[in-house]
């Protein structure tokens, strides 16, 4: 461990921020492995200070994307193995004992979203046309998995603007042997009369049973339900957020780099009156919503309160991560 090894993994910290608060890392579940693979680095890199690297890192990632819920999770099951840790044997051995912490929570991260994904594969029948939105992990997974049981269909994939996610999710998709067509946001409505079925990924699950999720998701649930087509939404138990009943209550993120909507060229001729939004989250509703896949099987919506009342009491019992991390702090 030197000084240098150190700031070197301070940089890449605070790109990964950056990173993050700008959209850049395109799967939430991406954030939370992100975040995990840099206190692993830190334990052994900055160890000398790595109750100062826990205590400053972790609140800046979650504030950088607050609708991920999934990091924030799977940030407090660390932070609660680690205090554990800590109370039982010493800060020093939960420091060495964070390396296999982080690679078991990954493990597991990994292994519900195969879980899901095969779920979610015996939803897709042959002659599909299925429509999906931004970037996911398990949806991309799901749809594999599908391919590679023999089922044949078609994917149409909307651009997914402001950051434009979903061309990486039509090439992944087309590289799989999938007829992929990509299409502009605006064009959702168009071939949804064409389409049988959405899939999408999650940011956030709220307790409600609504969905957080990338910018356009609602609308493309409100075309769904207007055309018939059944919508599904992909995520694990560890995207519930706890915290809220009503997705509202999550913060949204607005980019401010205008160029993500206007080509640079443009920007100048727009008026300086005219404000430009680019929110990167949005909130679909319960009732427009088929069905939620998770590890625990299909579920209606309504019945996440149940889910989560089973599984953490109601209401939840769960330590915040201002509670863990000042735990973290003392001696």
């Amino acid at each position: 461990m030197t000084y240098t090894e150190c700031e070197s993994l301070r940089q890449r910290t605070r790109k990964f921020i950056r990173d993050v608060r700008e959209g850049a890392v395109l799967g939430s579940t991406e954030v939370a492995i992100g975040s995990l693979e840099l206190i692993r680095d830190a334990s052994s890199l900055c160890r000398n200070e790595f109750r100062e690297f826990l205590t400053n890192f972790i609140p800046l990632v979650v504030a950088s994307r607050p609708p991920s819920q999934v990091a924030e999770n799977i940030l407090r099951k660390y932070l609660e193995e680690f205090t554990n840790l800590k109370t039982e044997k010493g800060f020093d051995v939960a420091v060495e004992e964070t390396q296999n912490i982080v690679d078991s929570l990954i493990k597991e991260l990994n292994l519900v979203r195969d879980l899901v994904a095969e779920i979610g594969s015996k939803r897709i029948e042959n002659g599909d046309t299925i429509l999906t939105h931004s970037y996911s992990t398990t949806v991309l997974r799901t749809l594999e998995r599908a391919v590679k049981k023999g089922v044949t269909f078609r994917v149409y994939v909307t651009e997914s603007r402001p950051v434009g996610e979903g061309r990486v999710t039509a090439s992944t998709l087309s590289r799989l042997g999938i007829e992929t067509t990509l299409i502009v946001d605006s064009a959702v409505r168009y071939v949804m009369k064409h389409t049988n079925k959405v899939f999408v990924g999650a940011d956030a699950i709220a307790v409600n049973g609504a969905v957080v999720s990338k910018v356009g998701t609602s609308a493309i649930a409100l075309a769904a339900k207007e055309a018939r087509s059944r919508l599904f939404v992909l995520a694990g138990v560890y995207k519930l957020s706890f915290e809220t009943v009503f997705g509202e209550l999550i913060e949204q993120v607005f980019l401010d780099n205008a160029g993500l909507i206007i080509p640079e060229e443009k920007i100048r001729e727009i008026p300086s009156k005219v404000r430009v939004s680019v929110p990167l989250f949005d909130v679909t509703p319960p009732e427009y919503v088929d069905a939620i896949i998770t590890e625990r099987g299909v579920l209606a919506p309504q019945a996440i309160p149940v889910l989560v009342a089973s599984l953490y009491g109601w209401p939840p019992k769960i330590k915040s991560l201002r509670e863990l991390l000042e735990e973290v702090s003392r001696n």
